[in-house]
């Protein structure tokens, strides 16, 4: 008996030895093996090549369901989160129980857009934990964690802490696997937890196995390859490209390449690893995990954003990029990272962000709207404001009560061209910009470029304006209320 384990042992550990991605000895025995893919040379130790346009691609994701190698589940926070150093990060373990298995550290920002974009985790999907910490409010993840606590991590660690617990309800969620392939190899399903699925592209999906294998930890499916399709030496997708960086992938203008080149390191650095997940390496808006996304993620190469304290069709200022950065955008896939990342990295990735676009070109700051000092608020402002709100024709898109209702705003596109659905002004906790009287204030006076809200500086008197604010806030109920948990 002891000696039958002990042989199953050694052939275990030569079969880890054989496929494991970091293997010194993986290097070694790759490189007495010839397939139709390596003909003259050893696998590849240190990267994974296989791209959608080489002829094996739709076959190795089939070998790859197969033995459960596109398997992953989020298993906690990387040790830097606690008190290490590097970059903030959420492991993900790749693999399970597999030879392959590897844990990947993922940046906070591109694990967040997993988790709200793809995942859409919400607080009402772990219960168990925020049902003693205020209740359920049917929010995204990170904004209620932010609510928490925007200052520090303590709730993220918390969370982890409790959902990947051996008892826990919610550690079924926290996993996933390759459902079906399309035939071209060019999609696949996912299944996310127990009850979501999404569609991943090629690109997402060779991404994401490059982050844990190499040619030479599947050296065993070239060779089935081979013996199954009778490749011929040499075989590649015509016109396939080799396997490069998401970065280099990415063409851009000449002139906009060579300006890319300038940027600050720094803030170049943060982009990549915390924001170009959702709003893709160019600043358009097409980042890999937020295809079929609504809204859409800011495409920085316009130049057009909508939470501004400036006058309609200007730039906003450093510190209204900043504000996002570091707040988010409620009820968005815009995560808070003031906890995440330092005033400095902030600082950077904001002037990163500016170059993509020439709006910025000029340099100097544009002028701020004047918000004046609030009057005190009453009954009769309150009434004006409902009155203004009338006048102004508010209801065509809000709804006489102002539940985002109104007959005109079902046929609203952004510039984009993506569906609007206007506010709904009875829940301020949904309102994106912030909803303190000053929050308010902005919008209505600035507008929403590249929206249908229109800006009202030079329409209503700074004590109209406060009397429209007035009202806008008195919709909504004094405590935000609570959500129903979903079975």
């Amino acid at each position: 008996m002891l000696r039958t384990c002990g042989r199953r042992l050694v052939a275990l550990v030569l079969l880890w030895h054989c496929f494991a991605p970091s293997s010194s000895s993986a290097a070694e025995t790759c490189g007495t093996v010839r397939t139709s893919y390596n003909p003259t040379a050893a696998l590849r130790s240190d990267a994974f090549t296989v791209t959608p346009g080489d002829p094996r691609w739709s076959a190795f994701l089939a070998w790859a369901k197969a033995r459960k190698l596109y398997t992953f589940q989020i298993v906690g926070l990387s040790q830097a989160q606690t008190g290490g150093e590097g970059p903030p990060g959420i492991i993900f373990r790749w693999a399970t129980d597999t030879v392959w298995q590897k844990d990947v550290v993922l940046p906070f920002g591109q694990a967040l857009g997993h988790m709200i974009a793809e995942r859409r985790w919400r607080d009402t999907d772990f219960p168990e934990f925020f049902f003693s910490r205020g209740g359920i409010f049917g929010v995204d993840l990170a904004e209620r964690l932010s609510a928490l606590d925007a200052q520090t991590l303590r709730p993220w660690q918390e969370f982890f802490h409790s959902v990947t617990a051996p008892k826990s309800p919610a550690r079924p969620r926290l996993k996933a696997r390759l459902l079906s392939v399309a035939s071209d190899g060019q999609s696949a399903v996912i299944a996310l937890g127990q009850d979501r699925a999404t569609i991943y592209l090629a690109d997402r999906l060779r991404s994401d196995l490059s982050l844990f294998l190499t040619d030479c930890a599947v050296a065993e499916f070239f060779e089935k390859y081979d013996q199954s399709k009778q490749a011929t030496p040499g075989e590649r997708a015509e016109g396939a490209a080799e396997a490069s960086t998401p970065e280099q992938r990415v063409h851009l203008p000449s002139n906009q390449t060579e300006m890319l080149d300038t940027f600050p390191l720094r803030g170049k650095a943060v982009y990549a690893s915390q924001c170009s997940g959702c709003h893709g390496v160019a600043g358009d808006g097409q980042g890999m995990l937020t295809p079929g996304w609504l809204p859409r993620p800011r495409n920085f190469a316009r130049g057009s954003f909508r939470y501004r304290s400036t006058p309609s069709g200007s730039p906003p200022t450093d510190a209204d990029l900043f504000h996002t950065v570091s707040k988010g955008l409620a009820g968005s896939g815009m995560p808070a990272f003031e906890a995440i990342l330092s005033e400095q990295e902030r600082q950077d990735v904001v002037s990163y962000i500016k170059h993509f676009s020439q709006r910025f070109a000029s340099g100097s700051e544009p002028r701020s709207i004047s918000v004046s000092a609030p009057p005190p608020e009453t009954q009769q402002r309150i009434a004006r404001g409902a009155a203004l709100y009338v006048d102004s024709g508010c209801p065509s898109c809000h709804g006489a009560e102002g539940r985002g209702d109104g007959r005109s705003g079902q046929d609203l596109k952004t510039a984009e061209g993506d569906p609007i659905i206007p506010r709904d002004l009875t829940h301020k906790w949904s309102f994106r910009g912030g909803h303190t009287p000053s929050d308010i204030y902005r919008r209505i006076a600035g507008g929403m470029d590249g929206s249908s809200m229109a800006a009202y500086e030079e329409v209503l008197e700074p004590n109209d304006l406060w009397a429209l604010v007035f009202y806008v806030l008195s919709l909504s109920p004094e405590q935000r209320p609570q959500a129903e948990h979903r079975q």
